[in-house]
């Protein structure tokens, strides 16, 4: 059976296919907007520089990792492409490590980039072990992106060089601007960083380069134009120079301290997220807990989002040949690529996974470290009484552990009752005294930490009626800056020393 088919009552043809003797009518699909050649758009620009929607990606993150699980002399796992390895310089891998030796040889390189290229927010981590660490020698781990590969260069002089790639893309809008020389095959030039400095045409590229031959050709590698990277080099195990560069322009390096890179090694682990870079690194050996401890951050010159990174390790000489061999052992290659889609709270926006938004617990967890200005509230403690509490809201009597006032019982016996009520610095908070005798009865209050005398010393006076009682509370207390004494009297005057009877007074005297 043929296709199409005609619509009785029409006479007009309706597009089917024929599939095994029956018809199945075409459909068009369209999104309704005006396009001659296209029925159906898919957009997949940038979310950020064109009218397309965003980029989806997969949740959870993909992981790429390199082992180097395989052993064997010149050996690379496949997950890289060996870009150059140069005069003296060796690879192998060997006990789940790739094993990069230098060799002696000036400007001598080992370049290796990943298959796979990352863009966007990613974790990258890498392990690295030197076996030494002396001058004129450098060993990156970086993500860059990749510019051309095998391209011809002529060497202009020892300080100019010219690339050629078909169509680069660059304008002298882009003089100034910094990317890598490296993969460099053919002479002995000078793998590094090169300004552009001149765009002789739209295939060409001039670079002003350092310490190269004064002419002849070779073939190098493009690469950096953008990128995030780890430098190790010079004598000290414990430093590592980090940068990152957008569009030819970076920060300029920052020297970081590290755990080391002498044996066992150490962990890199460099975040990105498009707004902010951080590197922070651990020590190989495992632990009861995080080690993981921020070494440099960078929140300017960041590689956009769309930008295309492939991971490079990189090891070369100077110009200077290096005084001995080392070996460098990188233990794994990993890259994390996550799906970057910031949380917005109340309108703050954080800057990055190391300066992260508090987060409330709602559970018990361990405890945590706390710096800086912290208000707390502290519970079941006990405070010296006398102690300044600052923010205090409310009454609060800190003579003992329940935070109360105490008190001290008095039935007079046929004397002066001389007491000590509190041997050091106090407050006489109130009192509840009864008087059973038909004249007025006093008590007397003796800023003291030894027996009073009746009669001497005498600060406040207490006058309780006859057959009456005397009852007062005040909420702050009155101050005893030494101790609090007591005597009981006849006499309304200071110096009264005449004692009181026999049950004459009875009652309570409040304090803290």
């Amino acid at each position: 059976m043929a296709d199409n088919v005609i619509l009785p009552g029409t006479g007009e043809s309706v597009a089917t296919d024929d599939i095994a003797g029956a018809q199945y009518q075409r459909m068009k699909v369209s999104d309704g907007l005006a396009d001659s050649t296209t029925h159906m758009r898919v957009r997949t620009s940038h979310p950020l520089f064109g009218d397309g929607g965003a980029v989806v990606r997969q949740s959870p993150a993909d992981i790429w990792s390199v082992g180097f699980a395989d052993t064997g002399s010149s050996l690379l796992a496949s997950e890289f492409t060996q870009r150059r390895l140069g005069t003296g310089m060796g690879v192998t891998q060997g006990s789940s490590n790739l094993l990069v030796t230098t060799g002696t040889t000036a400007n001598s390189e080992f370049l290796a980039r990943s298959t796979t290229s990352f863009r966007g927010s990613l974790t990258a981590r890498h392990k690295t072990v030197l076996s030494q660490r002396i001058a004129n020698q450098n060993f990156v781990a970086m993500l860059a992106d990749r510019i051309g590969e095998g391209l011809s260069c002529t060497i202009n002089s020892a300080t100019s060089i010219t690339v050629t790639k078909t169509a680069h893309g660059f304008t002298a809008n882009n003089v100034g601007q910094f990317m890598f020389v490296g993969a460099i095959s053919g002479a002995n030039g000078v793998p590094g960083r090169y300004a552009i400095a001149s765009i002789p045409s739209v295939d060409t590229i001039n670079f002003t380069v350092a310490g190269w031959p004064a002419s002849g050709s070779c073939t190098v590698d493009l690469f950096g134009w953008n990128y995030i990277r780890t430098l190790y080099s010079g004598t000290t195990a414990t430093n590592a120079s980090v940068d990152a560069q957008r569009r030819g322009w970076n920060s300029g390096d920052t020297t970081a301290t590290i755990n080391t890179t002498a044996s066992p090694g150490h962990v890199m682990q460099t975040y990105a997220d498009g707004r902010n870079i951080n590197w922070a690194d651990t020590l190989v050996a495992s632990g009861t807990t995080p080690t993981v401890t921020t070494r440099a951050s960078r929140i300017e010159n960041i590689p956009d989002d769309d930008i295309e990174l492939y991971f490079y390790l990189w090891s070369f000489n100077g110009s200077t040949a290096p005084a001995s061999t080392t070996t460098w052992t990188v233990g794994f290659v990993a890259v994390e690529d996550n799906c970057n889609v910031p949380t917005y709270l109340a309108g703050v926006r954080p800057l990055g996974t190391q300066a992260a938004l508090p987060v409330v617990q709602a559970t018990a967890g361990p405890t945590q470290p706390v710096s800086g200005t912290v208000t707390a509230t502290v519970a079941n403690a006990t405070i010296a009484a006398g102690t300044a509490a600052i923010g205090d809201v409310g009454q609060q009597y800190r003579a003992n552990a329940t935070g109360a006032a105490s008190g001290t019982h008095l039935v007079s016996a046929a004397t002066t009752n001389a007491t000590i009520v509190k041997g050091s610095p106090g407050r006489v908070i109130g009192w509840s005294l009864a008087n059973t005798n038909a004249a007025w009865r006093y008590v007397k209050l003796h800023n003291q930490t030894t027996t009073p005398t009746a009669g001497t010393g005498v600060v406040r006076t207490i006058a309780i009626p006859p057959n009456n009682v005397n009852t007062f509370n005040i909420e702050g207390g009155i101050a005893f800056a030494t101790g609090i004494g007591l005597t009981t009297v006849t006499g309304a005057a200071d110096a009264d020393n005449a004692a009181v009877g026999l049950n004459d007074i009875v009652g309570d005297v409040f304090f803290a």
